[in-house]
């Protein structure tokens, strides 16, 4: 863990941030994403809302933070008879900043808030104040920061595994796609420090349902979750093997060239037939991109991409392939560079 920063406290200075709307990513430092906060699922929701306002270009760590959250956005996360409750319990949260492969060793609980209102003087906004103590956490972002899809992170059924794809993506982050925890440090990330002695247990109500949502996703992530310490009962750490995407789509490019280099006219065979077939290409347009071999080598490329779950927002995978290949004149979002 990083060293703990110390501030003494004083009277609160506030800086606002203004609400913009439709922000598609969150950030955060990784000595918050590797942290405890035991949220509800509906409370994390809330939080997640919080930290898509902050504006880090701007925010100072002497500075508290003041974040408004239109009501009519709430009310898309979070019913109207638990607001009460659920503001309540957000006032007197506390962060506990540790080491998740030491989590005894060394840590911090710190205050998140001086203050959640609701529609206070008829404002119509949600506020939330950060605790002077808590501001300059977030203020580190640095370059040891996680980026990660807000959508994504409301759209989680389970408390587990939305705090799991966080983790996933700060290693993904860190270009890592092998990595080891303790059990003791993943239990308390997880916030189930107190529960599941049992480790098949642990796995079955708690790594297993999380792992199947991520797998879930529009752009699905794989886990694969191994123990080290032979034995149920002798598990000490879990070593963890993240697959994306991008490594399904790069491992299909790999073998479609070791196919080609082992059989180049049944392969092509094959590509004849999807164009022909799961297209909706007029003759020509067919026939033009099998007599074009730089428009042939472009639609293999983005045809395993499709198939690999890269362009999962696709309404229209002809209309979206003719215009990647310039055959038609329209707005495409996603074009692969490989």
């Amino acid at each position: 863990m990083e060293e703990l920063i110390h501030i003494e406290s004083t009277e609160e200075t506030y800086q606002e941030h203004p609400f913009i709307p439709n922000r598609k990513l969150n950030y955060l430092p990784n000595q918050i994403i590797i942290s405890s906060t035991k949220f509800t699922r509906v409370e994390q929701k809330l939080f997640e809302m919080f930290v898509n306002q902050i504006n880090y270009a701007m925010i100072k760590a002497n500075h508290s933070l003041i974040v408004r959250i239109p009501i009519v956005e709430v009310k898309k996360f979070v019913r109207a008879s638990q607001i009460l409750e659920v503001t309540h319990s957000m006032a007197s949260k506390v962060m506990t900043l540790f080491d998740m492969n030491n989590p005894q060793h060394r840590f911090a609980h710190i205050p998140i808030f001086t203050l959640v209102a609701y529609n206070q003087d008829n404002s119509g906004f949600l506020e939330f104040r950060t605790n002077s103590l808590f501001t300059p956490y977030l203020a580190s972002l640095g370059s040891e920061y996680t980026k990660y899809d807000y959508k994504t992170i409301m759209g989680f059924k389970s408390i587990y595994s939305s705090l799991l794809y966080k983790l996933v993506r700060m290693q993904l982050g860190q270009r890592k796609t092998n990595f080891t925890y303790s059990v003791i440090g993943l239990k308390a990330f997880l916030q189930v420090d107190k529960k599941y002695d049992d480790l098949k247990d642990l796995k079955r109500n708690v790594l297993a349902p999380a792992i199947k949502e991520l797998a879930e996703m529009p752009i699905p992530i794989e886990i694969e979750i191994t123990n080290t310490g032979g034995k149920i009962r002798n598990v000490t750490h879990f070593d963890f093997k993240i697959t994306t995407t991008l490594d399904i789509s790069r491992k299909e490019k790999e073998d479609f060239k070791f196919a080609v280099a082992q059989n180049p006219e049944a392969v092509f065979a094959q590509i004849e037939h999807i164009i022909r077939s799961e297209y909706t290409f007029s003759k020509a347009q067919q026939q033009q991109i099998i007599d074009t071999q730089e428009l042939l080598n472009i639609f293999i490329n983005l045809h395993l991409e499709i198939i690999s779950g890269i362009h999962p927002q696709i309404r229209n995978k002809t209309k979206w392939m003719l215009a990647c290949l310039g055959l038609i004149n329209t707005k495409i979002n996603a074009v692969s560079k490989d």
